[in-house]
């Protein structure tokens, strides 16, 4: 819908019509839009750590291409959340689903000494969900693999 609407011409009615579920059931789960977008994101990345190797530890660059691949096949989404201004919303889930991986020991952590410091999570997923709106904005010309490699290079995590 926020494609063809501004979020505050979108009625909670007409939002809990589209979706097919009561208005109890908005008010029962949700505060807020932004509620139902991060809670999206967040379904989002539940399913980009099940796409993640089920091998023990992952390398970053794993990390960020599976996270290119998401972008990918969420475009159309991101998009429109970059559109009216959520992209805060990505970034948020991006460091939610990157301080799961830390505090469980499923990533590797080159450059340990980064990690934890005040803001690096917020800087990586800045940087991480930056380079993906531009990538999906300019028609993906490199595959998810080249810009995970990028990533991982570019902020000093490679393996």
């Amino acid at each position: 819908m926020l494609e063809d609407h501004r979020m505050s011409d979108i009625s909670v009615a007409v939002l809990c019509r589209e979706a097919g579920v009561s208005r109890t059931y908005y008010y029962h789960h949700f505060q807020s839009y932004a509620d139902i977008i991060y809670q999206e994101n967040i379904m989002s990345v539940v399913q980009y750590m099940r796409q993640l190797p089920d091998q023990g530890i992952i390398t970053t660059t794993t990390m960020f291409t599976r996270y290119f691949e998401l972008a990918a096949q969420s475009r159309d989404t991101q998009l429109t959340l970059v559109k009216v201004g959520l992209e805060s919303s990505l970034i948020h889930s991006f460091e939610s689903a990157f301080e799961y991986l830390v505090k469980n020991d499923l990533v590797v952590k080159a450059h340990p000494s980064r990690i934890g410091k005040k803001y690096w999570t917020e800087f990586l997923a800045g940087a991480v969900v930056n380079m993906a709106v531009r990538w999906l904005q300019t028609g993906m010309g490199e595959t998810p693999a080249q810009m995970g490699r990028f990533v991982s290079n570019f902020v000093g995590l490679t393996e």
